[in-house]
């Protein structure tokens, strides 16, 4: 048989992930009219009608499926003739899905974490078909609004970055109206960064970018593949070989022009900081930005750069800037200036040097900064980083320094916008590239208010001596007291759990099962007991050792923990025999389904001593109240279910049922439930 028809028959995913429980009542409702068919019916529904877990039957053709994008799931979107919505499945395992597969899909509606959503999709190819021939345009305002949330649009943009993960590629596009990210996965050997600087027309689902309170923040878009990237117009093959552009020429007036392309400028370093930030100067003028890649520069050096011109904070920059090794700039020498005239703001951005008083240092800095004050002007002094962390201490307040760094200018934005357009700045950094831009010109006395400060609390360290030995000895009653804490609750943990496997015992099982059942008759919700024992388990004593043994129950014990929630309890009752409490089910079939996943998980072959050995558990289950009541009762029906189990040829599971009776008496037989089986894929 050919493999699509493999595919075509076997190619039937059912999933029903065990979730926490929560208020809403999500039994699907029975009538047949509340069934939803068309995605735009089940994406727009009020988020109160989503969380009711309506019934969905779509028919549809995948536009995206991406297992690797979010760890908690799968993202798939499908499209139909009303419009698209997103599918939630599980990040594993990865389904052999293509743009453009047609697909029957069933499950129910949920919240989303921003718009209604499927969720509990049983999924089903029917052959493969071919991705939606027009899509509508849409703007940035459009896509921010959330209106055309999960549809298939189309986007005009200029590429400004490409970045890479193992398994995604992610294109920053520049559109007239700002930016967007338009996600896809990664396919191998392709070029991705050749298309920086391309202006595209990319077709792919708009999706938003939200909070934890489901509110839209920002939007992206996923595409299929490149084959939904149109360039309409090819970036240069060396951005290089771009003529160079005069630094005052960036952002002048353009018809014309919605997203300018990359261009390349040319300068010698006035400043280097570890963090990428970079600064050039070329003859009067000067831009500041930061880097992506390149050589490592150095101050003084002549450099080619090229990226694209934009504005942060009213300030001219490059985005996404590459460096190379350059043609020949004439040297930047600083300009002396006062501090009113760079409040001018002519000298942004330029290399200057100025005299100024130290008054402090402001400690809340990321990066190490001096306050300065020059006449009735105050300003800062940011470094690059610590290692002139000493130095930076060691000058004192009232020093007067003479300081040669980059200035950066602050904007009032409230009046540089109420005014006539022209820049009004508000306050001044200098960026230094160490501390050998600073240069002391005058010391002031030792004796100064921070070292009278210090002389005082040296008397105070004194006269606190003599109480010092009260500390002491509250000190080491506090470790005591400590000690005897520490003691108690390990004796606790210890009379409450097993010491080979560290699982609770059934002193802290019977009370956590007191307690869900009380949870249970209160809110009248499900309950699950499972009660596990280990077949054969002496076989493997007798053939292994008694050590082998115990690592064969530490390893199933792990594999209990990890098959259920983490609010449920695994305990082992002693021997091979362990107990599993699921509270606050929603449906008693979950229990089944962990029933299930449990025996396929310890059925996996355990590795002892560089051997293989495997075990297989038989289970009984049973759920409240169709189990009983009260402990007792549910702990006899989950040994009768675990009895029938045994007898039906262990390696599986035994749901209880209220006339369920020992095997022997064929009319309890008969109506036991048979043997459980794994989910198989498929209708």
């Amino acid at each position: 048989m050919p493999f699509s028809g493999v595919l075509f028959l076997l190619l039937t995913l059912a999933i029903a992930l065990p979730k926490p429980a929560r208020a809403l009542d999500h039994r699907l409702p029975q009538a047949p009219s509340a069934i939803l068919t068309t995605a735009r019916s089940v994406h727009d529904l009020p988020r109160q009608q989503a969380a009711r877990a309506l019934p969905v039957r779509l028919r549809a053709v995948v536009t995206y499926y991406d297992p690797y994008i979010d760890a908690r799931r799968g993202a798939l979107f499908v499209h139909d003739s009303s419009g698209g919505v997103f599918v939630s499945l599980p990040a594993q395992p990865i389904l052999p899905l293509k743009p453009g597969s047609e697909v029957e899909l069933t499950g129910i509606t949920e919240v989303g974490d921003y718009a209604p959503i499927v969720d509990r999709v049983h999924l089903q190819l029917i052959g493969q078909s071919s991705l939606p021939q027009s899509a509508r345009s849409a703007t940035l305002t459009q896509l921010l609004s959330g209106s055309e949330d999960c549809a298939w649009v189309q986007v005009e943009g200029r590429v400004h970055q490409v970045r890479l993960t193992p398994n995604n590629v992610t294109l920053e596009i520049a559109t007239f109206q700002g930016s967007l990210a338009a996600i896809s996965l990664r396919q191998p050997g392709v070029d991705y960064n050749s298309l920086v600087d391309a202006t595209i027309l990319i077709r792919g689902n708009a999706a938003p970018i939200f909070d934890r309170k489901a509110q839209m923040v920002g939007v992206h878009l996923f595409f299929p593949s490149l084959r939904q990237v149109k360039v309409i117009q090819a970036p240069p093959p060396d951005p290089f070989a771009i003529p160079p552009v005069p630094i005052s020429q960036l952002l002048h007036f353009s018809p014309n022009v919605t997203t300018p392309p990359r261009v390349h400028v040319r300068g010698r370093v006035t400043l280097r900081w570890p963090d990428g930030l970079l600064c050039i100067q070329q003859g009067t003028d000067s831009l500041c930005m930061l880097t992506t890649g390149g050589p490592n520069v150095s101050v003084g050096d002549s450099i080619d750069v090229i990226g694209f011109p934009t504005i942060r904070g009213f300030i001219p920059t490059l985005e996404n800037a590459t460096i190379r090794l350059g043609g020949s700039v004439l040297p930047a020498a600083p300009k002396p200036v006062t501090a009113g005239e760079m409040f001018n703001g002519d000298y942004d951005s330029r290399l200057v040097r100025i005299d100024a008083e130290l008054i402090g240092r402001d400690l809340t800095a990321e990066k190490p900064t001096l306050l300065l004050r020059s006449g009735d002007v105050l300003f800062s002094a940011a470094l690059p980083g610590l290692p002139g962390r000493d130095q930076w201490f060691s000058w004192k307040d009232g020093s007067l320094l003479r300081i040669t760094g980059i200035c950066a200018l602050h904007v009032d934005s409230l009046a540089t916008s109420a005014n006539e357009g022209r820049l009004r700045p508000d306050s001044i950094k200098l960026l230094l590239n160490s501390t050998e831009n600073i240069q002391i010109l005058h010391a002031p006395s030792w004796w100064t208010p921070q070292h009278a400060l210090k002389a005082f609390s040296f008397a105070v360290f004194m006269a606190c001596i003599a109480l010092a030995w009260i500390f002491v000895l509250r000190r080491q009653v506090e470790q005591q007291t400590e000690a005897l804490r520490d003691s108690k609750e390990r004796l606790r943990h210890l009379s409450e759990h097993d010491a080979l496997t560290n699982l609770p015992n059934r002193i802290l099982l019977n009370d956590r099962l007191r307690v869900a059942l009380q949870r249970a008759q209160r809110f009248e919700s499900c309950l699950g007991l499972l009660l596990v024992d280990v077949d054969g388990f002496k076989a493997v004593n007798d053939s292994l050792g008694h050590l082998a043994g115990d690592r064969v129950l530490c390893a199933v014990a792990a594999r209990l923990t990890g098959c259920v929630r983490a609010t449920d309890t695994v305990a082992r009752m002693g021997g091979d025999e362990f107990i599993v409490l699921l509270p606050d089910l929603r449906i008693a079939f979950e229990a089944e389904m962990i029933a299930a996943k449990i025996v396929a998980s310890v059925s996996l072959p355990i590795e002892i001593a560089q051997t293989q050995t495997a075990v297989t558990v038989s289970i009984g289950v049973t759920v409240y109240p169709d189990g009983g009541t009260d402990m007792e009762s549910m702990l006899q029906a989950a040994d009768l279910a675990l009895y029938l189990a045994k007898e039906r040829g262990k390696n599986g599971f035994q749901v209880y049922k209220p006339n369920m009776a020992r095997v022997g008496e064929s009319t309890a037989t008969s109506q036991a439930k048979s043997h459980a089986q794994l989910p198989v894929l498929g209708s």
